[in-house]
């Protein structure tokens, strides 16, 4: 692609390294993959616009999983399902507005349906926090007894930790050294698993299983009305 200047492969490549990082369950200590990718990407910054921003893009997405991995992940669902956490990055809601006698059917029906599959936020906290200890610990972690775990807590009790568990990913991410930041994420992330009594993490716990953790329908808001009136999408969490 870069040697013939393929510009018509640019973007489906990068959006298709993006998701498979995004939907890796563990990338080891010692791989380098990302490393090389950054290396290569580093090189499309001297293409013209709007190319140059698709890689500086990847860049910064590389950066923050070097650091604080699983954190694109993280960021992304917690936007999509609207989760009551604190915002450390900027977020777009879309809004169309549709005139229902111009829409097809099967749209609308696509669109309510969506609106009314609303993911319980209980399963999301245990997704979330399955996803980030596995993304951090890899095969150390036992995913099997840390689901159990999670499931028999209330819902006060994952927000709690799973708040405790995100600031610590996002300080990580904010850092400058992406050996350190890991360091010290571990260590908290160690921390957050002790006070929560969840199965030990240790570098002599036998291997574990990887297991891809998918990505949650994003939640869908449809509202309908008579007059020229959006107060109802005070609602909406932006």
């Amino acid at each position: 692609v870069q040697e013939k200047c393929d510009y018509d492969l640019v973007t489906p490549l990068a959006l298709l390294f993006y998701y498979a990082v995004l939907y890796a369950p563990h990338f080891p200590p010692g791989s380098d993959l990302l490393l090389k990718a950054a290396s290569i990407y580093h090189s499309f910054l001297t293409w013209p616009v709007p190319y140059c921003d698709i890689f500086r893009e990847l860049l910064t997405f590389i950066n923050n999983e070097l650091k604080a991995p699983g954190i694109s992940f993280q960021r992304l669902v917690r936007t999509e399902q609207g989760l009551p956490v604190k915002n450390y990055q900027s977020s777009t809601v879309t809004v169309l507005l549709l005139n229902r006698s111009e829409v097809q059917s099967e749209f609308l029906s696509i669109a309510e349906k969506l609106s009314t599959s609303e993911h319980p936020p209980h399963a999301t906290f245990v997704m979330l926090l399955e996803h980030l200890y596995q993304a951090n610990f890899g095969t150390h972690c036992d995913l099997e007894n840390l689901h159990r775990l999670l499931k028999s807590k209330t819902l006060e009790e994952l927000s709690e930790i799973y708040a405790s568990a995100a600031d610590a990913q996002e300080i990580a991410a904010s850092s400058s050294d992406p050996v350190l930041s890991r360091e010290r994420l571990h260590t908290m992330l160690r921390d957050i698993a002790g006070a929560a009594f969840f199965p030990a993490i240790t570098g002599e716990t036998q291997p574990r299983k990887l297991h891809t953790i998918p990505i949650p329908t994003a939640r869908c808001y449809t509202y309908s009305w008579d007059q020229d009136n959006f107060g109802k999408w005070e609602r909406v969490p932006i």
